[in-house]
This record gives C-alpha cells, sequence and structure tokens, in this order.
C-alpha cells in the first residue's frame, strides 16, 4: 500500500511538472483605433455574409455559425474592452453601455477566431477604441513632438497628468488618447488574474502584435493627413518601447471607408497613402504591414450609397433604388458609410484579413 502511494504520489509530481514546463505565455494582441475598430455593425447583419456571390465567402457563415443559428463563442480567447473582461463572442462592438455586451461586432470577433484557431497558445485581444480620434491631436505618440499649433499644444498633457484624466474622450488635448490607451493596457495586463482567472502567472504573458484601424478624423486637418506616415511610424515605435516590445508585430488596416470610389477624394487619398508608407519603411519589413481593407466591403451596397455622389454611374432620381436593393439594404447594413455600414459581413472579412496578415507576420 505504502509502495503503491509512492508510486502514485510520483506520477502526480510528474503530472504537475509536466503541465508546468509545457505551460505556454498568453499571447496578447492590442487591438486600438477609433469607432470602426469599436464596430458598430450589428449582430443581425452578420447571416448577409452567406449571400456572398463569392462561394468561398459566402462558406465562411458556418465557421461562425456552425448550427444555423448560434453566434460561436471561444473560451481560448479573451477579450478586454472597457469594462468587460470575457470570452470571444458577439457583442464587444459598440454600445452604449460599456460595462457590459452589446449587439455589435467589430474586427475583433473575426479576428480572435481565426488567431485563436491558429495557436495554441491561450489568447488575449485588449480592445482600446474610443470614437472620433484623430491621430495628429487625440493618439499623437510622444516621439512625435508638438502639433505644429500652438493652441493645441497649449493643452499637451504630461504622462502623469494624463494618467488622472477623467474627462471627457471627446476633448482635444494632444496625446490625452495614446496616454489612456497604454494605462488601459497597463492596467489590463497587471490585473489578468483578477480578470481572468484561469491566467498562469508563472507561464506569463507576451505582447505579440498590435492591429492599427483608424484615420477617419485625420481627414479634416491637412497638417494631420499630410503627416499621417510619418506619426503612425512613430505610434509603432513608441508602443513597442512603451511595452519592451520590440518584435511586436503590426498590422495597419488602410482605411475603406466608401470603399474604392473614395480613392479619388484627395483628402483620404492622403489619409490612405500616408497608412500605406510604413511598407516602405525599412525597419518594418517583415515585422509590419498595411493592408487595404476597401475592396471588403459588398460593391454593390457601396454603389447604392455613393450614387449620385462617388458614383457617378447611379442617379437615383432616375434610377431609384428596387425592392430588392432595399431588402438586400436592410439586410445587410445598420449603420452609415462612415461605419462601413454597419455591415458585419465587412467586419468579418476585415477581421480575418487582420488575422491573416498577423499570422503571415509571425511566420505562421
Amino acid at each position: 500500500m505504502k509502495l503503491f502511494s509512492k508510486y502514485a504520489l510520483f506520477l502526480i509530481l510528474q503530472m504537475i511538472l509536466s503541465r508546468s514546463a509545457l505551460a505556454k505565455p498568453l499571447k496578447v494582441f492590442i487591438l486600438a483605433g477609433q469607432s470602426n475598430m469599436d464596430g458598430q455593425a450589428h449582430v443581425r447583419t452578420i447571416d448577409f455574409l452567406g449571400e456572398d456571390k463569392d462561394p468561398k465567402r459566402a462558406a465562411l457563415l458556418k465557421t461562425f455559425k456552425p448550427d444555423g443559428e448560434n453566434l460561436i463563442t471561444r473560451e481560448d480567447v479573451w477579450v478586454a474592452n472597457s469594462g468587460v473582461y470575457g470570452k470571444l463572442q458577439p457583442g464587444f462592438g459598440g454600445r452604449r453601455n460599456y460595462s457590459k455586451l452589446g449587439n455589435n461586432i467589430g474586427p475583433e470577433y473575426a479576428f480572435g477566431q481565426y488567431i485563436g484557431e491558429a495557436l495554441e497558445e491561450q489568447v488575449l485581444l485588449i480592445k482600446f477604441a474610443p470614437g472620433g480620434q484623430s491621430l495628429h491631436v487625440n493618439f499623437r505618440p510622444p516621439s512625435a513632438g508638438k502639433t505644429g499649433n500652438a493652441k493645441l499644444d497649449e493643452k499637451v498633457l504630461t504622462k502623469e497628468a494624463a494618467d488622472k484624466w477623467n474627462g471627457g474622450r471627446q476633448e482635444p488635448i494632444v496625446g490625452l488618447q495614446y496616454r489612456q490607451m497604454v494605462r488601459y493596457i497597463h492596467s489590463t495586463l497587471d490585473n489578468l488574474e483578477k480578470h481572468f482567472p484561469e491566467y498562469d502567472a508563472k507561464a506569463g504573458y507576451e505582447i505579440e502584435g498590435l492591429v492599427w484601424f483608424q484615420g477617419f478624423n485625420d481627414l479634416f486637418d491637412v497638417t494631420g493627413r499630410q503627416q499621417y506616415g510619418q506619426n503612425l511610424v512613430h505610434l509603432i515605435k513608441d508602443l513597442r518601447k512603451e511595452f519592451k516590445a520590440p518584435d511586436m508585430k503590426v498590422v495597419v488596416g488602410v482605411m475603406g471607408v466608401n470603399g474604392p470610389f473614395n480613392e479619388v477624394n484627395p483628402k483620404q487619398r492622403d489619409v490612405r497613402n500616408g497608412q500605406r508608407s510604413i511598407n516602405k519603411v525599412e525597419e518594418f519589413q517583415g515585422n509590419a504591414k498595411a493592408i487595404e481593407t476597401a475592396q471588403l466591403l459588398h460593391p454593390e451596397i457601396v454603389a447604392i450609397k455613393t450614387a449620385g455622389w462617388l458614383n457617378k454611374d447611379r442617379d437615383l432620381k432616375k434610377d431609384p433604388l428596387s425592392e430588392e436593393e432595399k431588402g438586400m439594404l436592410s439586410r445587410a447594413t445598420s449603420n452609415q458609410g462612415y461605419h462601413y455600414y454597419g455591415e458585419g459581413r465587412f467586419f468579418i472579412l476585415v477581421g480575418k484579413a487582420f488575422a491573416e496578415t498577423m499570422l503571415e507576420l509571425m511566420d505562421l
């Protein structure tokens, strides 16, 4: 009996030691930007993905609704967003009350699905995405220096002041949202055991990647548009330094509002080109990449929504919407053009594209 007990104890110790040796660090991904990283697509619009004319894209709906009724959740992917900490599921998109889940999704839903599917480790997505914020002013990283606007530069907060700031998100204070983002990420990482009881503190965590999806508010400032590329370089470098993650991979979503049509708009073209410019930065080769998103919007929806404006081929007064088109819009959209029409199909496809690009940078 004693021999059996000793042998049993030996086996138990071996199992504990084996599990400890196999434990891998939590993989952390930061998802940051403004309202479109937040995500404004109502969950009901996800079903429209199944109507896609591309059979491969239409088949993706089964990934998110395997039984045809319920949207998936993932226990191996955690999400931290404002006041909610939990498993990956629908509802982490934009909402009135950020202390609970809502009815919208953002890129995090599909991104988490495909990252979780590809990695063996537990995954954590930390999402910080206040609406209506520019890179030039609100998210301005420390190394970018002053904006050149004397009135704005008077409102630059020190790190200490920003850490104590409890004012509204819309305040045009230089670098405030950058500091708020840094504070939220640090706070989440410092309290992992509290927010996620299953977190293995001994295994620790690794900040693996950043996804940046932003740009709309920089359209309205000529300097912000022209300096977008250099400000983005500063952002990437500063965040890598702040979190002691020099190898952090970075995916940037090139703003695709109003689809390919908006390439003719010089303001949006400036911001898009600024985002694309990181692909030419030598030190970012192989570790950071900007990808296009405009083509992921449904072309028929874009054509209708921009008719008589960017789309000169359609005059809705002469050629009004058909009942079929009205039905399509009701199924597919839930918000305005600057929110990618609240198109669930788009947010699934863009989240998937972000994940695939991230995995490519990770050599997976």
